[in-house]
């Protein structure tokens, strides 16, 4: 019987990302504490940073002489200055766009017009793009990758599949933008991009096992399991927000009727309160309501928390996820859909389940979906990076 063979270049490439983010977190570490942190053997520690260093990515700083017995020791930080990465959220209506240096610190952001249009869309992140890297006086040569993520069904290749919020099908949405931008482009779902986001940026840092529920024009989920995401056997997992929730419920942008996200999602809640005749028609309008205890809209909220509150116990039974945290448009609305949706939650959730479980709101806020995209580009950075050994990537000037 033959050994299976290791595949030495992946095992390298997976201990570069985990030292990458251990650094990033950790600004300052000596190599001795990496060792200790991540487990990874002193000698292929040294291998990996003296690799990064050279690409520009790593930077040292060498103590100054003590006078002691011993070597000096050196402090490992990300050299923010080898690049940028950017972040691309695609909604039908706007698109937001974030740059940011490879250690994930923002630098620029800004929102542009969206369009059902598949290639107005493009030129519209295109542009929107370069008037990023102008704000920050940087040339386009110092774009190392770039992120999108949009509201819909996305391969493992990184084909658009179905987004009906959007209109589009089975569309390679970044073919066009690789050939104007020339840098790594990866594409996902905005929830699992964000979820990314969450755990490489956000508060669920040190949380394994977490499902990141976002809501704006329908509702997705981000399921990050065993320490990483799942994505399923074709990229498709997380579509939580077609799970059926009332039998012959309501129509979906999907075809169905009775989804999740027909009841939870912001569309839904803005298409309620249209039904009934109340004038709001964002959420800013809908919160100044809430404030003003106009009890119509309250009422609106309530019954869609309370449809949260049963598709997350539903999840809860199904995952028994460590936490479950909210992002997007239900974050923004959770202190007025919580009390229902915790209400529904307790009386749906397996007690044994729902007892070990943390539902909290992500702190994201409308940078969820673009952040996710900055972790697209910063996850593709580490898998494939394109700077060279002894050849690091000139950087732009930074502007505060």
């Amino acid at each position: 019987m033959t050994k299976p063979r290791v595949n030495s270049a992946l095992i390298r490439r997976i201990n570069t990302g985990r030292l990458f983010h251990i650094i990033r977190q950790n600004a300052g570490i000596s190599q001795q504490q990496l060792s200790h942190v991540s487990g990874i053997d002193p000698a292929t520690i040294s291998i990996i940073i003296n690799n990064l260093e050279a690409a520009g990515i790593v930077r040292r700083v060498i103590d100054a002489p003590t006078g002691r017995a011993g070597r000096p020791t050196s402090a490992l930080s990300i050299d923010a200055r080898a690049g940028y990465l950017a972040g691309i959220g695609i909604e039908p209506d706007a698109i937001r766009i974030v740059l940011a240096t490879i250690d994930g610190a923002r630098c620029a952001d800004l929102i542009v017009p969206g369009s059902l249009d598949p290639e107005a869309a493009r030129e519209a992140a295109r542009a929107g793009l370069a008037s990023a890297l102008r704000m920050v006086r940087a040339r386009r040569s110092t774009l190392l990758g770039v992120g999108i993520a949009l509201p819909g069904l996305v391969s493992l290749d990184g084909q658009v599949v179905f987004a009906p919020n959007l209109g589009w099908r089975d569309l390679d949405f970044a073919a066009g933008l690789r050939q104007s931008l020339k840098c790594p482009i990866r594409l996902e779902n905005d929830v699992k991009a964000a979820a990314l986001a969450e755990h490489l940026f956000g508060a669920s840092r040190d949380i394994t096992d977490f499902v990141y529920v976002m809501g704006r024009s329908g509702i997705g989920g981000g399921l990050h399991l065993m320490g990483e995401l799942y994505r399923g056997p074709h990229g498709l997992a997380g579509e939580i927000g077609h799970m059926k929730i009332v039998p012959g419920g309501r129509l979906c942008g999907c075809g169905g009727h009775g989804c999740f996200e027909a009841y939870a999602s912001e569309r839904a809640i803005l298409a309620e309160l249209a039904a009934q005749g109340h004038p709001a028609r964002d959420v800013d309008a809908v919160l100044a309501a809430c404030r003003d205890g106009d009890k119509t809209v309250l009422a609106v909220l309530a019954e869609a928390g309370a449809h949260l509150g049963l598709g997350l116990a539903n999840l809860i039974n199904i995952m028994s996820p460590r936490r479950v945290v909210l992002g997007g448009s239900l974050a923004r609305l959770a202190p007025f859909l919580l009390p229902a949706a915790a209400r529904a939650l307790d009386e749906n959730a397996l007690a044994a389940i729902r007892h070990d479980v943390e539902l909290v709101v992500s702190v994201m806020g409308d940078h969820a979906a673009p952040m996710g995209g900055i972790a697209l580009a910063l996850q593709q950075f580490l898998d494939d990076p394109p700077v060279r050994l002894g050849h690091p990537r000139e950087s732009g000037r930074r502007t505060k």
